[in-house]
């Protein structure tokens, strides 16, 4: 979906094609490639040149690997639309319960998508680690934030960087003894291939969180975890999809980790919390008044 939105190097028609796949989503996989291309006004041989044009062998090819990204299932036709959850005319009672409703998709999808012995190989890998490296632009570096702040709590450092040019300076001070994380929804942000390409050099493990499909990062690191698809780069209100999707992964991994030793972080949370936390009646308050 990506390479369909990017439009990089498509002819005209090419482009009618990719936004009318785009546009019209589950309903094209119940089409041939002849009801496709006169849907589109255009032909059956533009439609699979698009499709090679893509990495893909053909059509057949495509409905399969666009199937999978949308997750696509007959059962649940009518799920909530993630790029536009709601419509103008809804009150706002009913925006809550869609909102509410593609939480709960989303959360679905992704836990279908997780490769249980890959998170268990990620959670004993990361287990070994004090400080973490992690990668990403945007909303993934939100989600990140949100870990990092978990992360401390069981004492593990999660280094972000966030100044323009410093993730790829972090990458190319790393080595074999570091670990790091990338987290990309689109999979295809220049930047961060770059920073996964230094990191194979570097011979550093690398763990990649990104959506499904044979998006450029998918084929770096040693470990993979996929989150959602059906979520557009551009036509959409807001990333709720992809947002929900990665915290969800990050939470799983931080809870995993947090399980190992359990009654021990269970006491130095509440120890810190008591000692530390402002909500507490026994702690210090200054009084300019005085």
């Amino acid at each position: 979906m990506t390479q369909l939105e990017f439009e990089l190097e498509f002819s005209h028609s090419e482009k009618e094609i990719a936004r009318y796949i785009l546009k019209n989503g589950e309903e094209v996989l119940t089409m041939s490639v002849k009801q496709l291309a006169k849907n589109t006004y255009t032909s059956p041989a533009t439609i699979v040149r698009l499709c090679k044009k893509i990495g893909l062998e053909g059509y057949n090819d495509f409905k399969i690997k666009y199937s999978a990204e949308l997750q696509y299932d007959l059962h649940h036709a009518n799920r909530i639309d993630v790029n536009f959850p709601f419509e103008n005319d809804d009150s706002y009672p009913l925006i809550a319960h869609k909102l509410a409703t593609l939480s709960q998709e989303v959360i679905t999808d992704t836990i279908q998508l997780i490769d249980f012995q890959q998170l268990e190989d990620i959670v004993n890998l990361l287990y070994q680690y004090h400080d973490i490296d992690i990668y990403g632009s945007g909303n993934s570096m939100l989600a990140a934030m949100s870990f990092q702040h978990k992360m401390m709590r069981i004492n593990r450092n999660i280094n972000l960087k966030v100044l323009q040019g410093e993730q790829a300076f972090m990458s190319y001070n790393s080595n074999e003894k570091h670990i790091a994380i990338i987290i990309s929804y689109s999979g295809e942000t220049n930047e961060l291939i770059q920073i996964a390409q230094t990191l194979q050099e570097k011979k550093t493990p690398t763990i990649i969180i990104t959506s499904i499909g044979d998006n450029r990062l998918s084929h770096y690191g040693q470990y993979l975890l996929n989150i959602g698809s059906r979520e557009k780069i551009f036509t959409k209100i807001a990333p709720f999809a992809s947002q929900i999707s990665m915290e969800f992964i990050l939470n799983t991994i931080f809870s995993c980790l947090f399980q190992k030793d359990y009654e021990k972080n269970i006491q130095t949370k509440i120890n810190y919390d008591k000692k530390n936390d402002s909500r507490h009646p026994h702690s210090p308050v200054n009084d300019e008044t005085q």
